[in-house]
């Protein structure tokens, strides 16, 4: 049976890659004061199609949870990220179309895929402790350059709430083993970071050729 041990574990290893995405390419552009204004602009234009796949991920969650718990909770998570994107997109400026990039639009499909297949707590951990401890740092970073920005003012209070959401989910089921959320978690990870990387590899080529 989980302990509060295995909690903290899990808590340690979410710290760490939370610690390590602050360093990334895209939060760093963000956070640089150096980084054109126009550059910074771009990676909103590239975060929109992530922010549109979000919302297909929190659907695949809420559609393939039998577990009424956690199902709940998916519910929950889903009916208030709901419109987030539309928030986003009136952030930039919009000509009624969405870039598609065939990296961003792979990691995507790849929450999508994990949240329609995997254990129940798995699903409920990669929503709560990688997507939104993700969506925290980020929006952190972008209130820097963005300190008017809805979106991200939205984020930096919403998805502290989301994220203790996972970790009083843990604190209360039994059917888990740190290794396995760790493990999965770790991939998880590993999707953000190349998602991210991409933005950030995005908006300089469009905006510093």
């Amino acid at each position: 049976m989980p302990t509060a041990q295995d909690v903290e574990r899990v808590n340690f290893f979410v710290e760490e890659r939370a610690q390590d995405y602050r360093q990334s390419s895209f939060l760093t552009l963000l956070t640089d004061p150096d980084t054109p204004v126009e550059t910074k602009k771009a990676t909103l234009t590239y975060l929109q199609p992530w922010s549109n796949a979000y919302q297909r991920m929190i659907s695949a969650r809420v559609v393939h949870e039998p577990d009424d718990g956690l199902h709940a909770l998916a519910l929950l998570h889903q009916q208030e990220e709901i419109g987030h994107n539309i928030i986003l997109h009136r952030s930039h400026p919009a000509d009624g179309s969405t870039v598609f990039d065939p990296i961003i639009e792979a990691c995507g499909s790849w929450y999508v895929d994990q949240l329609s297949s995997l254990p129940g707590v798995h699903k409920a951990a990669i929503a709560h402790l990688a997507l939104e401890v993700g969506c925290l740092v980020m929006s952190e970073a972008g209130l820097v350059p963005f300190p008017d920005d809805a979106y991200f003012a939205l984020h930096v209070v919403a998805d502290a709430d989301h994220v203790e959401m996972g970790y009083e989910m843990l604190r209360e089921r039994t059917d888990w083993t740190a290794d396995e959320v760790i493990a999965v978690l770790d991939r998880a990870w590993q999707v953000i970071g190349v998602a991210s990387d991409r933005i950030a590899e995005c908006a300089r080529r469009d905006t510093l050729a």
